[in-house]
């Protein structure tokens, strides 16, 4: 769980935007491209995210110089209808192509009342929460997925399990609200992150909940086959061993609904503000001070952040000063 740092630096909006976006160009990424990654990246840093918001940049770009990611991608919208588009990302990083999907299925949702968007052929593309974000903002709901398709180690005698055999798929639901906060749920798909059946760890919670372990394997093969297998991953020239760019075996799926096709948007939007108050009015959990829905905390923190500068811990500020370092770009702080 991301929890902001104690001990950090502030560092605004502005200048955070302003480093990425240095950084991004080094290697070849457009200032368009740049600008969307960027405006992605900072946008999940404001909700406390850090995992997938500015703190993986440096692996991006590691991926750029190595040549497994394309800091040049040539876009395409593949097929579309009036209810669904699938993008290509031509094996850059996620954020650009998922963005354009999401973007496009927007659109054809204030037309046709929903759309499903899928991307495929792209690195990472940080968390679902961010895509939500975009659809609730219309004042939508939307449904996010990122996955691979399974995989088995070279190593025979490796235990598949432990080498996530399926992906532990990143999955967000989004919910607008009228006065409230949206609710967000920015989740994985599985109750572990690492499936090492002979760990201590794993038998533990397999002991004590099976069916949550099952369920988390059922989500993990539901997910991918919703992201990768709808984005033919699993077809010639985009499988292990034949990409031309290597980090690229991601695909992400979203769809997206406006209320209206049911009931009136304010109407909707009025019952999420109620039910959000309804739980706040509850007992916190121990261990605890308030009872919010998923999507409270982050609302919050974004106000603070935006207002105060996004807090940078030690490591986080670290690994982008690197970054800058070894690239020859000034930090603005």
């Amino acid at each position: 769980m991301n929890v902001p740092p104690t001990d950090f630096i502030p560092v605004s909006v502005s200048d955070l935007h302003l480093l990425v976006m240095r950084l991004l160009c080094v290697p070849g990424v457009s200032e368009d491209h740049a600008r969307v990654i960027a405006d992605l990246m900072i946008d999940t840093d404001l909700r406390g995210v850090f995992s997938h918001g500015t703190q993986p940049l440096g692996g991006y770009l590691q991926g750029y110089q190595n040549g497994t990611i394309n800091p040049v991608p040539n876009l395409k919208i593949v097929k579309e209808t009036p209810v669904s588009v699938l993008v290509d990302g031509d094996g850059g990083l996620g954020h650009v192509a998922t963005h354009m999907a999401v973007a496009r299925a927007i659109e054809k949702t204030q037309t046709t009342g929903f759309c499903m968007a899928v991307s495929r052929f792209h690195a990472h593309f940080g968390s679902a929460g961010k895509y939500t974000r975009m659809i609730v903002k219309e004042g939508l709901i939307g449904f996010c997925v990122s996955g691979l398709c399974a995989r088995i180690p070279e190593d025979s005698n490796t235990n598949a399990w432990a080498h996530y055999p399926l992906d532990n798929c990143p999955m967000s639901f989004g919910f607008p609200a009228k006065e409230g906060y949206p609710v967000i749920s920015d989740i994985c798909s599985s109750v572990m992150d690492e499936w090492d059946v002979e760990s201590e760890r794993f038998q533990s919670i397999f002991e004590q909940m099976p069916s949550a372990i099952f369920r988390s394997l059922g989500l993990r093969a539901v997910t991918n086959f919703l992201s990768a297998g709808l984005g033919g991953m699993m077809l010639p020239g985009f499988r292990d061993g034949e990409r031309k760019w290597q980090n690229a075996y991601y695909g992400a799926f979203c769809w997206i609904l406006d209320p209206q096709v049911f009931v009136e948007a304010e109407a909707f939007e009025e019952e999420v503000d109620r039910t959000t108050r309804v739980i706040g009015e509850l007992q916190p959990l121990p261990g605890y001070q308030r009872a919010e829905l998923p999507g409270g905390p982050e609302w919050e923190r974004e106000i603070a952040f935006r207002r105060d500068g996004i807090p940078l811990g030690e490591g986080h500020r670290r690994s982008l000063e690197i970054a800058a370092e070894k690239l020859g770009v000034a930090v603005p702080w």
